[in-house]
């Protein structure tokens, strides 16, 4: 009886281990399967993550290039308005307040622009006090010749150079000094210059 208890004992035994030995090669399997799994989405998430990775590379390195070429045309056509500006200044300028300190062409403008108005005006002519000297005897003869209106001469000390014109009333003031003319001409000078220049 022993030995038939000692077999039993064997066999439930054995049974047990073959049981548990099955169990546990199915949970490794099973674990395997899963890791398997896990292993491979990872790794599809690690190339989808990769892909957005270079996708947004590409996005922000085009979007930069973008940028960067226009700064640099902003940039170029920022410098090209500086030359300009220094060319047409160092012309325009010049130019126009050499002419208004010439006291011929002073003179001329004045008679030109007080005769075009009607003979029954009254005018207010304003000139620079620092051209007193030169203008007093000029305005007192030829333009009182050459405008039969009333005519009253005002020598400023704020207007630096050419001439400033007005109805006596007021209304309305038109300013003939250097800066206007070079600002006038700066106008025109413009395409000129870029074309010159730039050859556009």
């Amino acid at each position: 009886m022993a030995d038939q208890l000692q077999e039993m004992l064997q066999k439930i035994y054995t049974e047990g281990v073959e049981k548990a030995k099955t169990e546990a090669d199915k949970i490794m399997a099973e674990a395997q399967a899963e890791a398997g799994r896990i292993k491979s989405e990872a790794a599809a998430e690690a190339e989808r993550i990769v892909a957005d990775a270079n996708k947004s590379a590409r996005e922000l390195e085009q979007k930069l290039q973008s940028d960067l070429r226009m700064a640099a045309q902003q940039s170029m056509s920022a410098l090209k308005n500086k030359i300009i500006s220094a060319v047409m200044l160092a012309t325009a300028d010049h130019q126009t307040r050499q002419s208004m300190s010439d006291p011929a062409f002073l003179q001329k403008l004045i008679l030109e622009v007080v005769g075009k108005w009607s003979p029954q005006s009254s005018l207010l002519l304003t000139v620079p006090e620092s051209r007193k000297a030169e203008l007093d005897t000029f305005l007192k003869e030829s333009v009182q010749k050459a405008f039969a209106g009333t005519l009253k001469v005002d020598f400023s000390p704020a207007m630096k150079n050419g001439i400033a014109i007005a109805p006596a009333d007021g209304t309305y003031k038109l300013n003939f000094t250097d800066e206007d003319f070079a600002n006038f001409f700066k106008s025109y000078l413009r395409p000129k210059a870029v074309q010159i220049l730039f050859g556009e």
